[in-house]
């Protein structure tokens, strides 16, 4: 099968998009012939510059959902595509809103545009026109493709409630951990034993103090540490933490870089060092940091909101509340599971078993694989 795989990144290095184009892309060559279309060119139109005078006014137009964009990259498509392509596949529904060709078309993404909508604040300042081209130009994607595959049962939900698509065609396969290696089962059991068992030690994984619920995760550990329980925070992602007085159980990591070697070893040593990832988002498409996470043997405990409740299960590989769990029912479900030693390790060994059986992408890339010959 020869595969042309369209997206709007310069490249698929690693730097973009956490790691998860190149993880997919990467995992794809092992399955077929891929030709890559990247770095594609932007369109600027007279039409496009008239919109931007017009609507970047109180609010935001952006243009990455326009007919102008679409429409450009749909002709750089069908320029640069191989006579010897079988299939045209994308990370991304934009691609391929306008592109005609007789090859099947199937992207594999983490959201809607109306599932973003109201729920990410990142479009609060979008203008009214942006959001009629975007959920027009997402409709377009969906009636075009052949298939329209997500990482998460909510995504798959919105194409089918919000834009009234086919059920058939939308089907659902989790994203990968963007690691680079995987261990035995000997060596997470190793990595398991090595964890202290005098002091909880928890990992906080993010770049966004609120939407990644930093503060319910502080004040879980304080409540942990007045239990009795002693705890360590360990913090990766902020520079600086908007906290008055930080006491000594929190250790501030900073950012690090997963793109270079030693930032990677960095993270990887925390997370195995860990008893548990804790990152109870308010928003969240998908997460690929739980199912990393889980690659070492490390349980996950978060938030039921987004795509997390696909990755994220109750006993099975970590902790799940309801959205609007405070957090000392945070802090009483790691308390349990962390007194409970056997019950603990029994967790940590089936996160791993999640991991090796449904959330990597080799597993993903054979899915859709298998999907993609079926059309």
């Amino acid at each position: 099968m020869n595969i042309t795989f369209a997206t709007t990144f310069p490249s698929i290095d690693i730097k973009y998009w956490s790691g998860t184009v190149f993880f997919m892309a990467k995992n794809l060559e092992k399955k077929a012939s891929v030709d890559y279309i990247t770095n594609m060119e932007d369109v600027n139109p007279l039409s496009l510059k008239l919109k931007r005078r017009l609507f970047n006014r109180n609010k935001v137009y952006y243009t990455d959902r326009s007919p102008e964009v679409g429409k450009g990259y749909a002709k750089e498509i069908i320029k640069r595509m191989s006579s010897s392509s079988d299939i045209v596949f994308s990370p991304s529904s934009i691609p391929l809103t306008y592109l005609d060709v007789k090859q099947p078309k199937v992207f594999y993404t983490d959201s809607t545009f109306s599932s973003m909508i109201g729920y990410y604040n990142w479009f609060d300042n979008a203008c009214s026109r942006y959001i009629k081209e975007g959920i027009k130009a997402e409709r377009k994607s969906l009636e075009n493709c052949n298939l329209a595959i997500y990482s998460s049962h909510w995504a798959a939900e919105s194409a089918i409630n919000d834009y009234g698509i086919n059920p058939q065609k939308v089907k659902v396969v989790p994203f990968g951990a963007n690691i680079h290696r995987s261990l035995l089962l000997d060596d997470i059991k190793d990595i398991i034993k090595k964890r202290d068992p005098q002091i909880c030690k928890i990992l906080f994984l993010g770049v966004e103090w609120q939407r990644k619920g930093a503060d319910i995760v502080v004040e879980a550990v304080k409540i942990l540490n007045d239990m009795g329980l002693p705890t360590e925070l360990h913090m990766v992602g902020l520079p600086e933490l908007p906290i008055n007085e930080i006491p000594p159980y929190i250790k501030n990591h900073g950012f690090i870089s997963k793109a270079t070697n030693d930032g990677l070893k960095k993270i990887e040593d925390l997370i195995q060092s860990s008893h548990f990832l804790f990152v109870p988002s308010r928003a969240e498409a998908y997460g690929v940091v739980f199912s990393e996470a889980m690659s070492l043997g490390v349980p996950c405990i978060s938030a039921k909101t987004g795509g997390i409740p696909s990755i994220v299960k109750n006993e099975l590989n970590g902790i799940i509340l309801d959205l609007d769990a405070k957090p000392r029912e945070y802090a009483k479900n790691i308390y349990n599971t962390y007194s409970d030693k056997n019950y603990y390790n029994k967790l940590s060994l089936s996160a791993f078993n999640d991991f090796e059986t449904r959330l990597n992408w080799d597993v993903a890339m054979d899915t859709i694989i298998k999907y993609m010959k079926g059309l």
